[in-house]
């Protein structure tokens, strides 16, 4: 019996001893506690500022920061701060940590310097204009060609636009600040026909805006009919539409895409005095 008591204890030691060791083995890692995202503002804001800075409150580390688009903001992060440069005065902006969890916000700014702009110039080929009208965002402007070659487009020293219109057509540019604030900025290089008789033709490329100054028959002219094609985005009549109020003048735009075409436009006067205009688009 004390053999038996002694090899009985002796097992028990040992099962004890295993079971011990296997669960300081089996012991499972508690989950990693996912913290929930939270900023010191939003989901929307509203400033009057153009910069503008706000703190990641609670996270989990690794913050990146998205925007909308580049030509919307500059945003950056250090740390738990987050630094925004609005170049637009809507703003969507996206917060991301390590966890993939993420949280948005709009910001909506009334600063002057922000509000919208796009600008526009009708000019003849081999003239010269210098817009001095220019007045969104901070100054310190340069321009940027984003497509056509009827217009030379500089700044000069003193912030004005200086603009030289080379053939019919349209360009269009991009006017940034030194901030990177962007306004739209059209050049329409005209070409101008004059309506001496009954009959014209006019010959045009795409992109263009053309006008046909009607100096036959009584004025007051209107469109009765015409027959355009693809290449012929519109025609409008405009009454009296020169300095002096003398002539009517009919404005032709062309297709933007490379599409030609022949249009045909019949008018007449008060008078009952009928005229047709032919478009080439070559």
């Amino acid at each position: 019996m004390k053999f038996a008591a002694t090899l009985l204890l002796s097992f028990m030691t040992c099962l004890f001893a295993a079971c011990n060791s296997d669960d300081q083995l089996a012991t499972p890692e508690l989950p990693e506690q996912i913290q929930k995202l939270e900023l010191s503002v939003g989901p929307v804001v509203q400033t009057e500022e153009v910069d503008l800075e706000f703190d990641i409150l609670n996270g989990n580390g690794g913050y990146t920061v998205g925007v909308s688009s580049e030509e919307d903001a500059k945003v950056s992060v250090d740390g738990n701060k987050v630094k925004v440069n609005l170049l637009r005065n809507n703003v969507s902006i996206t917060v991301i940590d390590e966890k993939e969890q993420s949280t948005s916000l709009l910001i909506y700014s009334s600063a002057k310097s922000l509000t919208p702009h796009n600008y526009g110039i009708f000019i003849e080929s081999g003239d010269t204009y210098t817009m001095k009208d220019i007045a969104f965002g901070s100054g310190g402007y340069s321009i940027h060609k984003i497509k056509g070659t009827s217009a030379d487009v500089d700044v000069t020293e003193n912030d004005h636009i200086k603009v030289s219109g080379l053939q019919p057509g349209n360009s269009y540019y991009k006017i940034i600040d030194k901030r990177g604030t962007s306004a739209a900025f059209d050049v329409m290089v005209t070409s101008s026909f004059h309506l001496t008789s009954n009959r014209l033709e006019v010959t045009a490329v795409n992109d263009q805006t053309a006008s046909v100054w009607l100096k036959w028959g009584e004025g007051d002219w209107k469109i009765v009919r015409s027959i355009l094609s693809p290449a012929i985005e519109k025609a409008t009549l405009m009454e009296k539409a020169d300095i002096d109020k003398k002539y009517d003048i009919l404005s032709i735009v062309t297709a933007k895409n490379e599409v030609k075409g022949v249009a045909t436009i019949w008018l007449k006067d008060k008078a009952g005095n009928d005229a047709v205009v032919t478009v080439r688009v070559e």
